[in-house]
């Protein structure tokens, strides 16, 4: 009886403690890490598509470049740097992984390629098409921005980091990247992504108790679209300002040489 009651209690702690010790599938760890900027044959997103990049890097480089590309980049390192500068120097962020945990994502990614060749799918990048907005989607999105509207989880206004050239949208805030002309640079998904999972440890933290909602995401992409393609107009409208500004200058010492000229000599009865 006693040996009865010793091998429950092992076979317990064994069904307790086998799911904390037991390591994640290499497509776990890619959907859980990798996925909000990564794809597998289907395009760019946030960063490159990751298909065939066993071909083009050994596992050693790898499993440096994925747990911090940043000290790579600052060690010098060419092909971290122009990953960096070619995908508009946003930084991936640095991963406690261990070298096996790597190494099994990138034999899912090796196994992915082998099953598209195997069913000869060919490639399709994502966003392809363009995708046309309503105006209801972009004046939420402004509201949105602008906190004139509150994200229903919580999450403060876009306008408290983030500035774009919206005549409708007054100032913004400085602390982070200015946001004008994000839709060309990352796309709805890219957009999407840094929203969901940011790269920039301040912004993650700050959205990770805060998601938001589907609808809201599409509001903002509405928005910064719109911002985007006005992006050229409101540059015209500004120089205009400032050579109006130049004018104006010019003309008042224009004005206070011709007082100093004619009337500096005349006498006062």
């Amino acid at each position: 009886m006693k040996h009865i009651s010793t091998y429950i209690i092992w076979l317990l702690l064994f069904q307790v403690i086998h799911p904390l010790t037991a390591q994640k599938s290499g497509e776990e760890i890619f959907k859980s890490s990798c996925a909000a900027c990564h794809t597998i044959s289907k395009g760019r997103l946030v960063g490159p598509d990751l298909s065939g990049i066993y071909h083009k890097k050994d596992n050693e480089w790898l499993i440096r470049y994925i747990r911090s590309s940043q000290q790579m980049i600052k060690e010098g390192d060419s092909a971290a740097i122009a990953i960096y500068e070619a995908y508009n120097r946003i930084p991936m962020p640095d991963n406690n992984l261990t070298g096996q945990e790597i190494l099994s994502i990138i034999a899912f990614i090796r196994e992915s390629d082998l099953a598209a060749s195997a069913s000869q799918q060919p490639s399709v990048p994502k966003d392809s098409a363009v995708t046309e907005y309503s105006l209801e989607s972009v004046t939420r999105g402004r509201a949105l921005f602008n906190g004139d509207t509150r994200f229903m989880n919580g999450a403060s206004p876009c306008i408290a980091c983030h500035h774009i050239n919206d005549q409708l949208i007054l100032g913004g805030g400085r602390l982070s990247l200015d946001l004008t002309v994000a839709y060309t640079k990352l796309g709805p998904a890219g957009i999407g992504a840094i929203v969901a999972n940011s790269p920039f440890p301040v912004m993650n933290r700050a959205m990770r108790d805060h998601p938001l909602t589907e609808d809201e995401m599409l509001s903002i992409t509405a928005l910064l679209q719109t911002v985007d393609r006005q992006s050229g107009i409101y540059l015209v409208q500004d120089s205009g300002g400032k050579a109006f500004l130049l004018l104006a200058i010019v003309c008042a010492l224009l004005m206070l040489v011709h007082i100093y000229l004619l009337y500096d000599n005349r006498k006062i009865p």
